[in-house]
């Protein structure tokens, strides 16, 4: 009784002094993501959520600006957070460059910080979690020269400049071409923008302007989606050899009906997996062995697509 009757004193005193109850510890952490309209981050999600049911005791916040290139909106969302009570921030930045200042800032702050998918410059993150970009988009290129024989005309589709993640794939993706199939030419290179209804603009802008190509290369989601769209609204599509990156429904429905060649997909749920775990393990003084860590990825075409490991990397609640 006396243990007991103890026991409700220190409760009293620690609510009365307005003090955490000790088991309450939990590590508040805030992911931002380049958008909120792909399937991509959510299948990034599901593996966010399964490191937080392994490690316990966290409150994430999920926050993002609407569309991949809305970077004014991605810094206003990292400085919003950037404050006492925040212990790690995990970001996709939409930008290599522009968001070096505020990630340093919230490292200023005590805040520990991981890059996801999409490379930061500046040294003040712990670690980069990430497709090696470079090596998938040579991998489209070689999957794309042997269906054009080793030579034709390529249209590149990008999103946005200062992407370093999709800016990877577009390099790797020129790099092989030039070092293995010089009768390839690449006769358009455009920035079609970060959201799908943008990227469909410029593809129909493109389409209407010349449609004087062989094949073509989306870079991500939104790329290949709007290509997708514009090809069907000119009646060209099954017509081009067409390779994209990423994967949903309506893309795969391009690629079973023969109007895609090829979906390069990647881990997302592995990515959000590992920078959890990541920074859980720098907030509780664990070693981070690796400064960056590649995910993979894998060719998806009509012969495989149906395989069960090939479908958990494009299903979201698996």
């Amino acid at each position: 009784m006396k243990k007991y009757l103890t026991f409700l004193f220190a409760c009293w005193v620690l609510l009365s002094s307005g003090s955490a109850w000790p088991a309450d510890n939990k590590l508040n952490i805030v992911f931002i993501p380049k958008s909120s309209d792909q399937m991509f981050w959510d299948l990034m999600r599901n593996g966010v959520e399964r490191a937080m049911q392994e490690e316990g005791q966290i409150d994430l916040t999920w926050r993002g600006p609407a569309y991949n290139d809305d970077t004014d909106s991605q810094i206003r969302i990292l400085q919003y957070y950037t404050r006492a009570g925040v212990d790690a921030i995990v970001i996709t930045p939409t930008d290599r460059s522009r968001l070096v200042g505020p990630v340093e800032q919230a490292v200023r702050m005590g805040i520990k910080v991981v890059v996801v998918d999409s490379a930061l410059d500046g040294s003040g993150h712990l670690q980069f979690v990430t497709t090696d970009n470079h090596a998938s988009g040579q991998l489209a290129a070689r999957q794309l020269a042997e269906l054009m024989g080793q030579r034709g005309r390529v249209v590149l589709l990008r999103t946005v400049a200062g992407s370093a993640s999709t800016d990877d794939r577009a390099r790797g993706f020129i790099d092989y071409l030039s070092a293995n199939a010089p009768a390839i030419s690449i006769v358009a290179d455009v920035y079609g923008g970060g959201s799908a209804g943008k990227a469909r603009h410029s593809a129909s802008a493109l389409l209407a302007k010349s449609a004087d190509f062989d094949a073509i290369f989306a870079v991500n989601e939104s790329a290949t989606d709007g290509m997708l769209r514009a090809l069907r609204e000119a009646g060209l599509a099954g017509r081009k050899r067409f390779i994209g990156f990423d994967s949903t429904p309506f893309l795969l429905e391009g690629l079973e009906k023969k109007e895609i060649d090829g979906l390069i997909v990647q881990d997302p749920d592995r990515m959000g997996y590992l920078a959890i775990k990541a920074v859980v393990a720098a907030l509780r003084n664990r070693p981070i062995k690796e400064s960056v860590i590649h995910t993979g990825t894998t060719l998806v075409t009509r012969a495989n697509f149906r395989r069960p490991e090939i479908k958990k990397l494009m299903c979201v609640r698996c």
